[in-house]
């Protein structure tokens, strides 16, 4: 029984974690300034990405290596216990 209440409280956090971050974001689009030398607009998009929101990327990055390991996880076989 502790074990669904401790997962509800930890869901919950996430939850409002996530929540706080999007109403917390200032949603504006700016255009993309391009130069001559990248017509792609990539170096800026890798600029903006490791500096401006390198929380973000790195928080993401955590999101998805737990949905690995949880993933992971939950394909595993269960052994059979003999005895």
């Amino acid at each position: 029984m502790i074990n669904k209440i401790l997962n509800a409280v930890v869901a919950l956090l996430f939850l409002a974690v996530v929540g706080m971050s999007v109403m917390g974001t200032a949603w504006v689009e700016e255009p993309l300034t391009f130069t001559d030398n990248d017509s792609s607009g990539i170096v800026t998009i890798g600029t903006e990405i490791f500096t401006t929101y390198v929380v973000a990327f790195e928080v993401l990055a955590l999101v998805l290596l737990a949905a690995l390991i949880g993933g992971i996880y939950l394909a595993k076989e269960d052994e059979e216990v003999t005895t």
